[in-house]
């Protein structure tokens, strides 16, 4: 017997399935396509592709024989846990839940998409609330205290996130600048890894509290580039050192407020290698990662609620 989880985000159709004992059944995906030279999508083109995607998507799980062992589905319906978290592009998502429900005569379990990413970031190391998650991706910079509910969901209250720009919102502005393709992340990882003595705190980390600002590391970095002061290569190591060190302030923000040790990094930004080096090697804490592919955009953790639904 097989969980269905699907997660139609601003980057991403997901559907995955996982067993009765967690074990990834499929894990299938198709990235949102950006016009190059273009910093993401409208909602409505977003919600277009999804619903272009998904029964592709789901036909592949026909043709995997997957589909038959379905016994319950879970789907992200909003981007956080909270009334009045609401996007458009998720409705894609419950809609073919919906459908697949009634056709099959399947249960059917609401959650968010962080709710997801962290219930994948969980799962690996069997980590437990209570603990601070940092959720980094194109759409949230989040400092999170997550406690346990009575049922599958998860409590979470917002300790910090950004004051304007997302950290993902920065890197693919940069990147896009430097003539790549919309999201930019992994591309500029490269460019990063290749830059072997760069020279650092080009651009600054701006933190207060546990508020994170982009808009002035990002001036500073399109300034650098107009100038052409530094190679490409080391723009994107700086770019990248900035968002490192902002998670580290905020993640010690979070630990002052709730005297938690354990914290959880997920989203697409949080599985940058270098990101991750520079947090172990600055922090004395329990960190946990879900790992690269589970850190971005999946239906792998929407499924694995689904699964806790049914315990």
């Amino acid at each position: 017997m097989a969980i269905l989880g699907i997660d139609t985000s601003n980057y991403t159709t997901s559907i995955a399935v996982v067993d009765r004992k967690g074990k990834i059944l499929c894990d299938l995906r198709e990235v949102l396509k950006v016009p190059i030279g273009q910093n993401g999508l409208r909602q409505s083109e977003a919600f277009f592709q999804h619903s272009q995607n998904l029964p592709k998507l789901i036909n592949k799980l026909k043709q995997l024989d997957i589909i038959q062992q379905l016994e319950a589905i879970a789907v992200s319906k909003s981007p956080r846990n909270s009334e009045k978290s609401y996007m458009p592009v998720f409705m894609a998502g419950t809609n073919i839940a919906a459908i697949l429900s009634d056709a099959m005569s399947l249960p059917i379990h609401f959650c968010s998409h962080q709710e997801g990413h962290i219930y994948a970031g969980m799962f690996p190391s069997n980590l437990q609330p209570p603990f601070i998650a940092l959720h980094l991706s194109g759409g949230t910079t989040d400092l999170l205290n997550v406690q346990a509910e009575d049922d599958f969901r998860l409590k979470i209250n917002q300790l910090g996130s950004s004051s304007d720009l997302h950290c993902g919102q920065f890197i693919d502005r940069i990147g896009v600048k430097l003539g790549l393709t919309f999201p930019c992340g992994q591309a500029m990882e490269k460019m990063a890894m290749q830059c072997k003595s760069p020279q650092k705190g080009l651009i600054p980390s701006v933190v207060k509290g546990g508020e994170a600002s982009f808009s002035g590391p990002l001036t500073k970095a399109t300034g650098l580039l107009s100038e052409g002061s530094v190679s490409a290569n080391e723009l994107s190591y700086n770019v990248f050192h900035t968002v490192a060190k902002t998670a580290e302030k905020m993640i010690r923000y979070g630990v002052g407020q709730t005297n938690l040790n354990k914290v959880l990094l997920v989203g697409g930004v949080a599985s940058n290698k270098q990101i991750r080096a520079w947090l172990k090697h600055r922090l004395r804490l329990k960190l946990y990662f879900a790992n690269a592919e589970l850190s971005r955009d999946n239906g792998v953790g929407v499924a694995l609620m689904g699964l806790k639904a049914l315990e």
